[in-house]
């Protein structure tokens, strides 16, 4: 429609040169006064400067702002195959932040994180978001157990984790509350070292609180051989009565340990 500067294709492919944009389409509508792209149906957007791959049935990119939208269950995949899914983006092509919210995401080590809402700089892979939940890879693990984190905020760079007001256990998901866990002021999880530390950690069981450590750490869950404690056990017995096993595992060679088991009772015992 040249009057109206406006042109609509089907059942194509777009290239945007100058913005590295490659846009696969089952509809598109350009405007050429407004500089608006609107791609429809089975939509597939490839940023090839950054490698990212975007999958949605709606995706609107605004050309003089450099920007690629949607308010539309979208799919974004990265060059470190980390995939995306989200209820409503805003991609800045200008400075490489992506904007998300209601966020699902995993990662290249299976882990599984839930996001409010988050902000995820593409240039350095730095991650900042609210209300989180992610489910950790439980390769270490037996099929009864479920490591995972929750926490009111998060922040993410250079394989370090940040978790504040956070939440850990590898207790079976149940309705009531996990037999353990441990909730702590700050959480860090480094993926170079493979550990999990904590800030003003309590150790609940039940829900009930039984120690305070001021900082603690621990292996993280895709860690098979290392110094550390092991999980929590609360067993009971007909003559020593209730009792909780905090372990500590000690690697002294590569063919050698120890693992320490203190027990707390619930009674006057030793």
């Amino acid at each position: 429609k040249k009057n109206l500067n406006l042109l609509k294709a089907f059942n194509g492919t777009a290239y945007f040169k100058s913005d590295d944009l490659e846009i696969k389409f089952g509809e598109i509508n350009l405007d050429q006064n407004t500089f608006i792209t609107t791609a429809k149906d089975n939509v597939k957007i490839l940023d090839l400067k950054k490698n990212i791959l975007i999958e949605s049935n709606l995706i609107i990119f605004e050309k003089k702002k450099g920007v690629l939208r949607s308010s539309v269950l979208s799919k974004l995949k990265d060059e470190m195959n980390n995939k995306i899914s989200s209820e409503n983006f805003n991609f800045n092509l200008n400075d490489g932040i992506l904007k998300l919210q209601n966020v699902k995401l995993e990662d290249f080590n299976d882990n599984f994180f839930e996001i409010d809402a988050a902000y995820l700089n593409t240039e350095t892979n730095e991650l900042v978001g609210k209300d989180i939940s992610i489910n950790l890879n439980n390769k270490s693990f037996n099929e009864d157990n479920e490591p995972r984190l929750k926490g009111k905020s998060i922040s993410y760079a250079n394989g370090l984790t940040e978790i504040t007001k956070g939440v850990f256990t590898t207790c079976k998901k149940r309705d009531k509350c996990p037999p353990w866990q441990l909730s702590a002021e700050k959480i860090q999880h480094d993926s170079r070292k493979k550990t999990i530390s904590y800030k003003n950690a309590i150790l609940r069981v039940y829900d009930l609180p039984v120690m305070y450590f001021p900082k603690f750490f621990h292996p993280d869950p895709t860690v098979k051989r290392q110094s550390g404690f092991l999980i929590p056990e609360l067993s009971s017995s007909n003559n020593l009565g209730n009792y909780l096993s905090v372990p500590y595992f000690k690697v002294i060679s590569e063919n050698k340990d120890l693992t320490f088991t203190p027990r707390f009772y619930d009674k006057e015992k030793i």
